[in-house]
């Protein structure tokens, strides 16, 4: 967690400055966003596995899903910091150094607090550094049924997050509002945005924020009643409920293409905590159950890495569809222009139907035995 929260400053920092990069600018904040991403996996994953670790099986879900419940809780407070220090649609260095000062406190005290228990190694066995990635690819070698399941499920719904959460800002400024996002007060300016479109477009970003507070309202609500549920035993087989927020999800997003207007923009982007909430924590728990199922039922413990190892694993199936929705994006707004963004959203509801059909067919132990 440590070293993902260095590599966050460095790229973050970067992607922040990229603007300063010239012809090049480009190319480096791109390059920057996946990476960025990557190490925010670096540091998520192993709190995941820690859940995985701590928590019977019987308790797999609710643990996942009290993680989405306090990253709801993080989204909300760090939302609130980008509806003030986000002024300048331009300018974002402020707003990430803050959130990168914010992630060393809290990433730092669950470091000094958290204490893990090692596996004692057999009388002359070696580990190297490279153990963690032989883990890895055996892990992808022999890769099970059910867990190519969840990741496929988990492709598919990354694959439409990621069409959104790049776009989002850039759909409310330019196709809800109508708005023209370069500063016509600006001394020399030849280009074609005037007050008012710049105004329309500032309207679009205002919404953006508020719309990303809601959402952080709503992802915190949901994901902990559907906690509660769980923990009472009320709500058992968890494929079925992750399938209908991803319905959900999937009928707003292909409604955006059709139904124009604020009031439909305002009830997309906090729709979307629906489908985000069983995202951020039904595959992990579902894997953790898996783990916890399997050395209950063989009596043995497993094996230290296993459980981080196929986190990893899950994670691929998260930055492979980063990488590719970057380029497929990218693509239709050159060919389409702003245009692109409302296709790159309707094929992200289209994304999230096929990852809610896959969840219908996710196996699941009946961890109340």
């Amino acid at each position: 967690m440590i070293g993902g929260l260095a590599l966050l400053g460095v790229v973050s920092t970067l992607l922040a400055c990229s603007k300063y990069f010239g012809d090049a600018g480009l190319g480096v904040a791109m390059a920057m966003f996946i990476l960025m991403d990557g190490t925010i996996n670096v540091i998520q994953t192993p709190l995941r596995a820690l859940i995985a670790d701590f928590a019977p099986p019987e308790q797999q879900a609710t643990g996942q899903l009290m993680a989405a419940t306090f990253q709801g809780l993080g989204g909300l407070i760090g939302y609130f910091i980008q509806k003030f220090l986000w002024t300048d649609p331009l300018e974002i260095l402020p707003l990430f150094m803050v959130v990168l000062a914010i992630n060393i406190i809290f990433v730092g005290i669950t470091c000094f607090f958290v204490t893990e228990e090692h596996f004692p190694q057999a009388e002359g066995e070696k580990t190297t550094i490279a153990e963690p990635f032989v883990h890895l690819f055996k892990s992808i070698r022999g890769l099970s049924g059910k867990l190519a399941l969840v990741g496929s499920c988990v492709f598919f719904c990354w694959w439409a997050l990621f069409s959104w959460w790049p776009t989002s800002s850039t759909w409310y400024m330019t196709i809800v509002m109508d708005g023209c996002c370069e500063d016509p007060s600006i001394e020399g300016y030849n280009g074609i945005c005037t007050d008012d479109s710049y105004a329309d477009c500032l309207k679009g970003q205002a919404i953006n924020a508020d719309v990303n507070i809601l959402a952080n309202v709503a992802q915190l609500i949901i994901s902990l009643f559907i906690a509660l549920l769980m923990n009472r035993g009320i709500l058992v087989r968890v494929r079925f409920v992750w399938s209908a927020l991803l319905v959900f999800g999937a009928a707003l997003l292909i409604g955006s293409k059709f139904i124009t207007g604020a009031w439909y923009a305002y009830l997309v982007g906090i729709g979307m905590a629906v489908p985000i909430s069983g995202i951020n924590s039904f595959p992990f728990a579902i894997v953790g159950q898996y783990n916890q199922e399997k050395s209950f039922k063989e009596g043995e413990k497993k094996e230290e890495l296993e459980v981080g190892s196929q986190f990893g694993l899950l994670n691929l199936f998260i930055v492979v569809p980063q990488i590719i929705c970057t380029l497929v994006i990218g693509e239709l707004r050159n060919s389409y222009g702003d245009e692109g963004l409302s296709w790159a959203i309707f094929a992200a509801g289209i994304s999230f139907g096929v990852a809610a059909v896959i969840a219908i067919f996710i196996k699941e132990y009946n961890s109340s035995k």
